[in-house]
């Protein structure tokens, strides 16, 4: 069991390591909380996303993702 946890963890980690790098955001800190919370951080993870993305495009623009 503990070593699942592990296994999860780590799995994690490099998912929102590779999701901030595709999103601009802080690799090592997305990584390290992605290895400490799992998948638990995910809508901390879009919040801060879509944060991003109204700060530099503001709120009343349509992003299209084709």
């Amino acid at each position: 069991m503990v070593l699942l946890l592990g296994f999860i963890s780590v799995v994690c980690s490099m998912f929102f390591y590779c999701q901030a790098l595709r999103s601009g955001l802080g690799l090592k800190r997305w990584a390290c909380a992605g290895l400490v919370f799992g998948p638990f951080i995910w809508p901390m993870f879009c919040m801060k996303k879509r944060m991003k993305v109204n700060e530099l495009f503001g709120f009343n623009v349509l992003i299209l993702k084709a």
